[in-house]
């Protein structure tokens, strides 16, 4: 994962998200912010281990700190909150949240050289949500 630390990459198109965010709750106009977006992502390695994972747009910053493997409470952009762990191997990172009803969302984000892709499943949503990041620095 070393060599993907410390790049931006902006999102370039996606798939499906809508139905994502509308399966999850998320209210009318907060989906229509987040479909306008083009969002950034980057992913650091602090110095007592820790990572710290960015998503930076127009509209907000969000930013989660975790260990890989342990679970936390994380609160998301809309202000819900969800039990959330991340794992990584190699050039994956799984980003598992779990909300208050019972539905596990997974963002399994694979990073390349130019680019990464994040695709998201949720219990009982039967769409495959995808989002293409194109490296930008």
């Amino acid at each position: 994962m070393d060599e993907f630390l410390d790049k931006k990459y902006q999102q370039t198109n996606q798939n499906n998200f809508e139905d994502y965010l509308v399966y999850t709750g998320v209210n009318y106009l907060g989906r229509k912010i987040a479909l306008t977006l083009k969002p950034v992502q980057s992913l650091h390695r602090n110095n007592d281990g820790t990572y710290t994972f960015r998503i930076t747009s127009s509209y907000f910053n969000w930013e989660i700190v975790f260990t890989p493997g342990i679970e936390f409470e994380e609160t998301k952009p809309d202000g819900s909150k969800v039990r959330a762990k991340f794992l990584m191997n190699d050039n994956i990172m799984t980003h598992i949240q779990v909300d208050e009803n019972g539905i596990q969302s997974k963002h399994v984000i694979e990073f390349y050289p130019d680019k990464n892709i994040v695709t998201t499943t949720a219990t009982g949503l039967e769409k495959v949500v995808t989002r293409h990041y194109t490296l930008v620095s």
